[in-house]
């Protein structure tokens, strides 16, 4: 009899990866180790998930070969309790090499007619002191490009580091030699000093690390959201008594007491008591909702009113919270990037300038000028700049930077640049309803008055509501603000969870809650319970309010669609774009809203679980979905869908896993993100098209030893200038 053993999965935290070709070279060496059955790495989470055999058991194997082949690796869980702010030196670095290079690019524009009337500080212009500034952008911030295009080599890759380190290694050196010769001869001002060639790229390719490494950090911060969900410690209930233990020493089965306002602290049963739950993260509902004994509770849900028993049901790391944490993390790891399409180009384009220099140089030093080592060396160096991939460099994330300028300027935030792209390719947009198309909040749509007397009901059911924590409370009280009524402390107050408030107001007693809570103290609501009826099935919900035994009339309560949503909804549909609603709430509150909206796909009672198996369902089918949402809930199905949306009304844990946040409530935000994405593609499209272009006709040139380094080098720095010119139409782009 076979037995069937379940594969180990390990997660490994990467780091020193600078582009696709380190991911590739990981996969490829480490997937080849004997008792590694899969291997998946993240390039921008720096991350590594790997299958293990169950029968493997010394991960410092894997740990050692990925350090061999010249990158740190350790666990994810060392890494998550040692982490440190990776950003903060690169930071440094990028602030540093800034300052250094601004007084050389300064003095860059002495080489043209134009700018003859433009004051230059005479220092600027020494060379000794663009030598001064160069050196530690090009030895010590820059060091760290020499050490990956090292790595590189090493292990027979071509990366964008290997031509930054080729190119401006020349363009240093060769400026260096010059300052000197400029030294020794007294020659104030040579044309064959161009600095700025080399700290400029440096500091641009700088910038792009730091943003990336930005982003990196910001996407991590939705799973230590979620975890501060997670209780440390719960009173488990032994023998009669309670004690205060820490939540990996809770077994399935062991009894815990919950009380008002705590956290669930495991997924359970109820075995007694009563109490009102807010688990909006699991279900959606805006409003919390009665556990009894046999319901079933979650882990991060809060106890609203009340107090229970419970009986766990799910150990640690194993409650509906915890799947939560791992859907996100999963999501995340599965997530292509737009900022490697420079890195999928100098695969070959690295190694084929590179071969062009080496032919530059050997052509000229052999056939076309022999014996000119230094005439064949310049042109060679001019080849090498000419061909730097500064423009390159530049085309996607300038672009990038520009166009989400662009968007936060109408309330678009793209969390990272390689959303725009995925934006661009979506079919399918799914709509949360509470709080994204309806504003998320009870309000009163309607107040009926058995004795016509509407303000006195108000009054004396906004009394009897005051201390209670439910959201229909707050309802009726800002109803109450609203109509300038003024609100009293009741005499006496009590909350039944499940059913409503008992109070006494003036010396009156005052019922408010569900028609059950009437029926149980036999009160008569024949007079409305027609309309009632239909009110429920209409979606709304319907408070009672009896005074003094005799029924005295009810609230009708609803969540009020936002009056943008419908009209939003229309510009995704003229954009031939898929829409449905993706909510937890009922069916009929569901199809209400959903027909008021204008939406006819419409998937209701959906949990978190759910909602992700749809956007699968979907992305199986070949779709690229969008998820719109605002709550905890909606963050497994936020991360998991081609791209992720937030309204700014959502809560933290949303915005922090979405892919892009809109820091309005208004959906059409969504119009105006597609808009954007859109123009930013065509833009990034030109941008590339353009740096090959430049290269395609300047390496010739070059090779021809029609233009000098230091031409070249200005050439180089115009291409990234009309890169930049280019991008800077997004600016203007008019937004809906």
């Amino acid at each position: 009899m076979s037995v069937t053993t379940v594969p180990k999965k390990v997660t490994l935290q990467i780091e020193g990866m600078t582009c696709s070709a380190c991911s590739a070279r990981i996969e490829k060496v480490i997937g080849k180790l004997s008792g590694v059955q899969s291997i998946a790495v993240n390039l921008p989470l720096g991350r590594a998930t790997l299958q293990l055999e169950s029968a493997f058991s010394d991960e410092e194997i894997i740990i050692e070969r990925i350090q061999q082949l010249g990158y740190g690796a350790r666990t994810y869980e060392e890494y998550d309790k040692q982490h440190v702010d990776e950003g903060g030196a690169l930071t440094i670095r990028l602030l540093i090499s800034t300052f250094l290079t601004i007084p050389i690019m300064w003095a860059m524009v002495r080489h043209y007619a134009w700018t003859s009337e433009i004051w230059i500080p005479e220092l600027f212009l020494a060379p000794w002191f663009q030598w001064l500034l160069a050196t530690p952008i090009q030895f010590v911030i820059g060091g760290p490009f020499y050490f990956n295009a090292f790595k590189a080599l090493k292990n027979k890759t071509a990366t964008m580091d290997v031509l930054v380190v080729l190119s401006t290694t020349c363009a240093y050196m060769y400026s260096h030699y010059m300052t000197l010769h400029a030294l020794k001869t007294g020659i104030p001002n040579p044309h064959g000093i161009y600095f700025e060639s080399s700290a400029m790229m440096i500091t641009v390719v700088l910038f792009g690390k730091w943003l990336e490494a930005t982003a990196k950090k910001r996407s991590l911060r939705a799973i230590h959201l979620l975890r501060k969900l997670e209780a440390e410690t719960a009173h488990r209930l032994d023998k009669g008594s309670l004690e205060l233990v820490a939540l990996d020493k809770i077994c399935v089965g062991d009894i815990l007491q919950v009380e008002e306002g705590e956290l669930i602290p495991l997924d359970g049963v109820v075995v007694e008591g009563r109490a009102i739950m807010d688990e909006a993260h699991l279900t959606g509902e805006a409003v919390p909702v009665l556990k009894q004994v046999h319901d079933n509770v979650s882990g991060g849900s809060r106890n609203v009113e009340g107090m229970i028993l419970m009986r766990v049901t799910a150990a640690k790391g194993e409650t509906a919270l915890a799947k939560i944490i791992r859907y996100i993390e999963e999501a995340q790891g599965s997530k292509a990037s737009i900022q490697r399409y420079a890195d999928r180009i100098t695969a070959v384009f690295v190694p084929t300038v590179v071969l062009l220099a080496m032919l530059t140089f050997l052509s000229w030093l052999y056939v076309l000028s022999p014996g000119d080592t230094t005439g064949a060396m310049f042109k060679a160096i001019a080849v090498l700049v000419i061909a730097c991939p500064c423009a390159l460099g530049l085309a996607t994330p300038i672009s990038i930077l520009v166009g989400t300028s662009r968007a936060l300027q109408s309330g678009i935030l793209f969390r990272e640049g390689k959303y725009v792209e995925q934006m661009a390719q979506i079919d399918v947009v799914l709509l949360d309803k509470t709080g994204t198309v309806t504003y998320g909040t009870p309000t009163v749509m309607s107040l009926l008055s058995i004795s016509s007397q509407e303000m006195k009901l108000l009054r004396m059911s906004a009394a009897a509501e005051l201390k209670s924590r439910h959201p229909f409370a707050g309802a009726i009280l800002r109803e109450a603000a609203r109509q300038h009524v003024t609100v009293r402390e009741p005499d006496t107050f009590e909350s039944l969870p499940g059913q409503g408030v008992k109070a006494t107001v003036d010396g009156q007693e005052v019922l408010v809650g569900s028609i059950d809570f009437m029926n149980t103290h036999q009160i008569d609501n024949r007079t409305y319970s027609d309309l009632a009826n239909r009110w429920t099935l209409e979606g709304k919900s319907v408070l009672h309010v009896a005074i003094d035994g005799a029924y005295a009339g009810m609230f009708v309560l609803t969540d009020t669609l936002k009056p943008t949503s419908p009209q939003a909804i229309r510009q995704l549909k003229k954009r031939r774009l898929e829409v449905a609603l993706l909510t937890g709430d009922h069916r009929q509150t569901a199809d209400t809203i959903a027909a008021q909206a204008g939406v006819r796909i419409v998937y209701a009672e959906m949990k978190p679980t759910d909602k992700v198996h749809i956007v699968k369902k979907l992305q199986q089918q070949g779709k690229k979905v969008a998820v719109v949402g605002d709550g905890i809930n909606d963050a497994p199905a936020l991360a998991a869908a081609d791209i992720g949306i937030a309204v700014g009304t959502g809560t933290d844990v949303a915005k922090e896993t979405a892919d892009i946040n809109l820091l309005h409530g208004d959906l059409r935000g969504v119009t105006a993100a597609f808009e954007i994405s859109r123009a930013t593609m065509r833009n990034i499209r030109q941008n590339l098209i353009f740096a090959l272009v430049y290269n395609v006709f300047a390496i010739p040139l070059a090779f021809m030893g029609v233009l000098t380094p230091w031409i070249a080098g200005a050439a180089m720095a115009l291409s990234s200038v009309s890169v930049v010119a280019n991008a800077l139409r997004l600016q203007k782009k008019k937004l809906q």
